[in-house]
């Protein structure tokens, strides 16, 4: 793959970026990479300014990492064969 140095970055957009990749759970190349692609039109992903007031952030948002870890727990209990934890264990063995 490529790489390609971007010189002269502004202190309002490097700190643009760097609070998307923390909103996001992505490294700061992974925010110019998808910005990129979406500003070339190979992308739809619109990663511009959002309303900091919306009441999906006003009430917490996962980001992508917490979503994936949320799942991958959840996963985990379909896993595990067990009854209600009401049922007697007299129950459950039958």
């Amino acid at each position: 793959m490529a790489e390609i140095l971007i010189s002269n970055i502004d202190k309002a957009t490097l700190a643009r970026m760097a609070e998307l990749a923390n909103e996001r759970g992505w490294s700061t190349n992974e925010v110019a990479l998808r910005a990129l692609r979406y500003a070339l039109g190979l992308s739809t992903e619109y990663l511009g300014a959002s309303d900091r007031q919306d009441i999906a952030t006003m009430r917490g948002v996962w980001n992508q990492s917490e979503n994936q870890a949320f799942r991958e727990a959840m996963e985990a209990f379909r896993q595990v064969e067990s009854g209600p934890t009401f049922e007697s264990a007299d129950k459950r063995e039958k």
